[in-house]
């Protein structure tokens, strides 16, 4: 991808507004928090972890797969209505880019603000999501065929990201993430767990579209580490630039 093919400010780091005022420099700050993952890491369970070892370590995710035929029909729904989805950098617009719209988000959750505008369309899919403890963030991640999400590393640290793969090639193989040199295929209802700090990386090599509930979910942390985890979490919850996302994320999907 070069940067020519990037829209004017998508995927810059520019300022992280705290009020519509008051603001701190975003890059050297995601740094930085990088840097305290390594050490929050060592008070994590072991990640990425697939399958029932997923599940093991999180038994409390096994509410998505109770109500798997449930949110494939509110998936179904949502898609009927799969132009009115935004991508991430119209959402986020200093986020990653992924040409055209090949990556689409549907946000319900973002730093525990419920997006009502939008779950009232997935109504069994927030109902079992609602009976997850901690959950910072929810989405239903849409990948096009043919499309990558570059390397990267997300900046939350001390948080846990799940994949609830709901929609995956026939080919399943050939779309994959690579997660810290670990290497994975989404399977349907397979869970998928990580740390989103991570360096990871996304490739659909086929010409169908993968769909994926994410959930990020918070990560108990030792004393002094949760007054890191817990002062970032309340900065960003409250912070102009959530609220921007919130506001640019409910599209209004007519409620199901």
């Amino acid at each position: 991808m070069t940067t020519t093919n990037v829209p004017q400010g998508v995927g810059q780091k520019g300022r992280f507004y705290l009020t519509k005022n008051i603001w701190v420099p975003q890059e050297p700050l995601e740094n930085l928090n990088l840097r305290l993952s390594d050490w929050i890491l060592q008070n994590m369970p072991k990640l990425p972890l697939a399958g029932e070892e997923a599940l093991k370590s999180f038994p409390f995710l096994a509410e998505l797969r109770k109500s798997h035929a449930q949110i494939k029909a509110d998936l179904d729904y949502l898609l009927s209505h799969h132009e009115e989805i935004p991508t991430l950098h119209e959402v986020h617009p200093r986020d990653l880019y992924v040409p055209g719209r090949a990556w689409r988000t549907f946000i319900l959750k973002i730093y525990g603000h419920e997006i009502t505008e939008n779950t009232a369309a997935v109504p069994d899919t927030m109902a079992a999501i609602n009976r997850i403890p901690g959950v910072h963030t929810a989405l239903f991640s849409i990948l096009a065929g043919r499309a990558e999400i570059e390397p990267h590393r997300g900046s939350a640290a001390g948080v846990v990201r799940f994949h609830y793969p709901l929609i995956v090639p026939s080919e399943p193989e050939k779309c994959w993430i690579e997660i810290g040199g670990h290497h994975f295929f989404w399977e349907e209802g397979v869970p998928l767990v990580f740390d989103d700090t991570r360096e990871h990386w996304v490739k659909n090599q086929t010409d169908e579209t993968r769909v994926v509930l994410i959930i990020d979910f918070n990560a108990d942390m030792p004393f002094p580490v949760n007054l890191y985890t817990g002062l970032r979490y309340a900065l960003g919850r409250r912070s102009a630039e959530v609220k921007a996302v919130i506001d640019r994320a409910a599209i209004g999907v007519p409620p199901r």
